[in-house]
């Protein structure tokens, strides 16, 4: 049995799911994926991790995590010791 928690919104977000009740835990999974997906792109920008490594921490397929990439904007810093990482 799932745990239950218990979370205070906002009266506006929870108005919003009033009639949504059954999909909010997808709507968290999603929220969460994309909060992941953003952390780790926002250390690659930093030039923290390596984008290979930003796809493991938001645990994605770094070919999924280039497409999130350039959807936001952020073109790969490619270098020839990154590409032999990448692809090792």
């Amino acid at each position: 049995m799932p745990e239950k928690v218990i979370i205070e919104i906002p009266t506006d977000l929870a108005d919003q799911l009033a009639d949504r009740t059954e999909i909010v835990p997808e709507i968290l999974r999603l929220g969460l994926r994309q909060l992941r997906v953003q952390e780790a792109l926002l250390l690659y920008e930093q030039g923290v991790v390596t984008l290979a490594r930003a796809a493991e921490l938001a645990d994605l397929p770094l070919q999924e995590m280039i497409q999130e990439a350039r959807a936001k904007g952020i073109q790969p810093k490619w270098s020839d010791s990154m590409i032999e990482e990448e692809m090792a």
